[in-house]
């Protein structure tokens, strides 16, 4: 803050007396006024010296020494209007200093610590009694100093010093103003400032002084060096004795202890650190993660994988519960299925323990659904001893597991019959998930085609594209497409979701990549194609006589389409068992937004960009694509047909998803994800279809955020309530929109957009209406390390130097002794009251001269 605010200043000024003084304003000292005198003693002798020689007129001794004295009188008076006499008011006022009660407010303060350890249970037992068994909230410890003895302790420090008390967490907020003891006036009113003329009101923190200090508790960080500035900010440059802190030390925002203290030392403010909580290790596991696929077709099996993290549970079991609800077409639990738990129907429960180092392994529940809908999985871990944080002993899945009824439509267009097209088509037409249309390039015009949904022709048209939700091109001739197949193909990819995978071969591959009429569609796969790859194969010979294991990048080995078991460790050992590679169709490289899933082992199967891609992966728009640069996929059929099968159906699977999330609706929201904290920015990218399923072109969408009945809980300040995000259009991509808004509530949120265009059912329910959840929860960082930080607070007190100290709760009263009495006394000076500038000392001298003429004329002396 620069400069002096004065009406914050003004507060704290009490008046100490008042007095006048009399002064002149001009030759009242040193030798001017010397000099006066002298020079008045001799006009006055002057004029007496001149009356008593005069000889005219008829001038008797009485007239002689009236006139005499009325001249004399005049001089006087002359004299005195030149060194200008005043009157002054100078007030004696004393100006207070503060001193500052910092209460932290935050969330982890709502803690309850049973206090494992003697010492601090002893000084917990001398501020408040006995700790009862559930322990006792650190908020209650706060209200307790700040109302002991019935409020003497904080009088205690008023007895110095103003006492001002906030309370904060991301910043400071006034509480109470306790005035210096004896420096309120009868009527609880502070002294008026001298350059005022009104009274200043009562400060409406004092109305409640009688009214104990309650905290809430609901801070979502601790900003301890903030708190500070911005208590010292707000006394507006008055003198700070001293800062006192009750506080855990949480020091998860802002300055450190360090930077903070130094602060403190330049004011040469004493701080007093009170440290509120149990310092142990605290007990606690936490629900870190829950992942389950956000698309499962019934009956398909499925994992729910739970990740936990633990702290200070030694050996002590835990129980983790896995509950599953059905919700209802609005997203709200299904009350008939929900069982008699809101959480929803407990389904299985495992017991597991820490390692010696308080790592849990990932826990897998294997999941089937016969129904479809949406399902929603809640783990829960039950509540360990001494263990204080609860609130996150519990996670829900988010998006809800989408139960699919519908199969997926899938288009398999191949140049010749390869073993891989062979095996895939009898396995996909078994599969009771998929609905196959397959067109073999090299059939007879009359052969009947393959798959349990025949076509008679190859789809040329972006509305035939559509039907579909996945295209699989094997090692397809490009001759066979019309010239705009590719653009089509692209189309339904980008913008309408759909997902494409093409499969390297080596008969038509290298014409496909080169064929001008493709180029579209080449465009959107996740490689760069080499214009030297047929090169590089002659080089390298058509046919391997060894082969070459797959080799899977860390990052990858985790992905859906890889897992062939629950386990990453067990996953790895599969491939590396399955993955013998003799011939690839190799490319430039990966695009930079693509994800590589398998490279090629071979070190001569390398470029500079790194060793050759097999398979690669990516998102275009709302769809995905993917490459795959060998067809000898049958292979891995040797060791288990298994293996075989989970791979291509988890490669439909990611391909469909796009489609099946939205592909075939007018639009879809996107988010960078689905979960959210308090006072993070949601940045919108919505695309958006007209009727034709062209791009939408507006100036300006309306999209609603409203709270999800039923799953939004207590807001961050107010309650959530539904609001309008205006989005825009994205330069140079039509039918694309953006937007952000700042979520202030706790809670799940639907964003909705109602495309124009459609009839009021379709803007209720049907394509022209897209929507989109996400939940927003409080920032956890105050649950992270919920142990009260005795050494960051006694870092702080050391570096602010001088008298602070860090101090337990059981040392609170001789705080009021280490700050001392910083206020100082002012005197103020009034302005002058002239007492020469008046029509008094006008009329005296008029009346004085008239006097004089009108004796010299009855004297004839003029």
């Amino acid at each position: 803050m620069l400069g002096v605010n004065l009406d914050i200043l003004a507060q704290g000024i009490t008046t100490l007396r008042v007095e006048d003084k009399f002064e002149l304003a001009r030759w009242s000292s040193g030798n001017a006024l010397l000099v006066g005198g002298i020079l008045a003693a001799g006009a006055l002798y002057a004029v007496h010296w001149m009356y008593r020689k005069e000889a005219r007129g008829n001038v008797t001794r009485r007239l002689r020494l009236m006139l005499v004295a009325c001249r004399a009188l005049v001089l006087v008076l002359l004299g005195l209007i030149g060194l200008e006499p005043v009157v002054v008011k100078y007030v004696h006022r004393r100006l207070a200093a503060y001193t500052l009660v910092l209460v932290d407010d935050s969330a982890s303060m709502s803690l309850s610590d049973r206090y494992r350890l003697e010492d601090e249970a002893r000084m917990a037992r001398s501020l408040v009694g006995d700790v009862p068994p559930e322990g006792i909230a650190r908020t209650r410890i706060c209200e307790t100093i700040l109302g002991r003895d019935g409020g003497r302790w904080l009088e205690s420090l008023a007895q110095r010093n103003e006492v001002k008390v906030f309370s904060f967490s991301d910043r400071a907020r006034l509480k109470r103003l306790i005035p210096r003891s004896g420096d309120e006036t009868p009527g609880g009113r502070k002294d008026v400032p001298p350059d005022r003329n009104q009274e200043v009101p009562p400060q409406p923190a004092e109305l409640g002084k009688d009214e104990a200090i309650r905290l809430a508790a609901d801070g979502p960080v601790t900003d301890v060096g903030r708190a500070i500035r911005g208590a010292i900010d707000s006394v507006g440059g008055a003198p700070v004795a001293g800062v006192v802190l009750l506080t855990d030390g949480g020091f998860n925002r802002g300055e450190s202890a360090a930077v903070a203290g130094r602060f403190l030392r330049e004011k040469r403010v004493t701080l007093c650190a009170i440290g509120v909580g149990d310092p142990a290790e605290p007990v606690n596991v936490r629900v870190t993660r829950v992942a389950a696929p956000r698309t499962v077709f019934k009956n398909d099996p499925f994992s729910v994988t739970v990740e936990l993290a633990a702290q200070g549970v030694g050996d002590e079991s835990i129980e983790v519960e896995l509950r599953e609800r059905r919700l209802d077409g609005a997203g709200n639990p299904d009350s008939q299925s929900a069982g008699a738990d809101a959480a929803g129907r407990l389904v299985e429960t495992r017991t597991i323990q820490a390692d010696a180092d308080g790592r849990i392994a990932p826990i897998i529940f294997k999941r089937k659904v016969a129904r479809p809908g949406e399902m929603s999985y809640v783990v829960r871990t039950r509540p360990l001893s001494y263990e204080a944080v609860t609130s996150d002993n519990q996670r829900e899945t988010h998006p809800a597991v989408r139960i699919l009824d519908d199969k997926m439509k899938v288009l398999l267009i191949a140049g010749s019959p390869s073993y891989d097209y062979r095996f895939c088509v009898r396995m996909l037409e078994r599969d009771a998930t998929v609905e196959l249309s397959t067109w073999l390039q090299s059939a007879d015009v009359a052969a009947v085609r393959d798959g349990n949904k025949v076509i008679t022709e190859l789809p040329a048209t972006l509305e035939e594209l559509n039907k579909y939700d996945a295209i699989i091109l094997m090692d397809c001739d490009p001759k066979e497409f019309g010239p705009t197949w590719g653009s089509l193909a692209s189309l339904f990819i980008s913008d309408h979701g759909g997902g494409l995978l093409f499969a390297a071969g080596n008969k038509f591959t290298g014409r496909f990549f080169r064929s001008a009429k493709l180029k579209s569609m080449v465009e959107v796969l996740p490689v760069v194609p080499d214009p030297e790859a047929e090169i590089v194969i002659n080089e390298l010979g058509h046919y391997q006589m060894r082969a070459w294991p797959i080799l899977i990048p860390d990052d990858s080995a985790a992905d859906p389409i890889l897992r062939q078991s629950d386990d990453p460790a067990a996953t790895q050992a599969i491939w590396a068992e399955l993955g013998d590679v003799y011939w690839h169709y190799p490319v430039r490289r990966e695009k930079p937004v693509a994800r590589v899933l398998m490279r090629h082992s071979n070190p001569r199967m390398a470029n500079t960009f790194g060793p050759h891609v097999i398979l690669a992966t990516q998102f275009v728009g709302t769809g995905r694509t993917a490459y795959l640069a060998i067809s000898s996929t049958w292979r891995w059929r040797r060791s288990d047909e298994r293996y075989f099968n989970r791979f291509w159906i988890q490669m439909l699977r990611f391909l469909v998803e796009g489609k099946l999330l939205g592909g075939r609706a007018r639009g879809q929201i996107l988010t960078s994800k689905d979960q959210y904290e308090v006072g993070d920015t949601v940045v919108l990218t919505v695309r958006a279809l007209d009727a034709g399923f062209g791009p939408l072109l507006m100036p300006e969408l309306p999209l609603s955020v409203a709270p999800v009945d039923g799953r939004s809980a207590a807001s961050v300040g107010e309650a959530p309530s539904a609001e309008t995000v205006s989005l825009t259009p994205i330069p140079g991509r039509e039918g694309y929109y953006k937007g952000r808004f700042v979520p202030g509530a706790v809670g799940t949120f639907r964003l909705t957009l109602a495309l124009p265009g459609a009839t009021a059912e379709e803007r209720e329910s049907g394509p022209a209406r897209v929507s989109r959840e996400i939940v927003v929860s409080r920032p956890d960082v105050e649950m992270r390390n919920t142990a009260m930080n005795r050494s960051g607070l006694s870092a702080l007190a050391e570096a602010a130097g001088g008298r602070s100290r860090y101090l337990g709760i059981d040392e609170v009263d001789s705080v009021s002794s280490l700050i001392e009495d910083r206020s100082r006394t002012v005197v103020v000076r009034g302005r002058p009251r002239p007492l020469w500038d008046n029509r008094y000392v006008f009329a005296a001298l008029i009346g004085l001269l008239t006097i004089e003429w009108i004796g010299r004329k009855k004297a004839k002396l003029l």
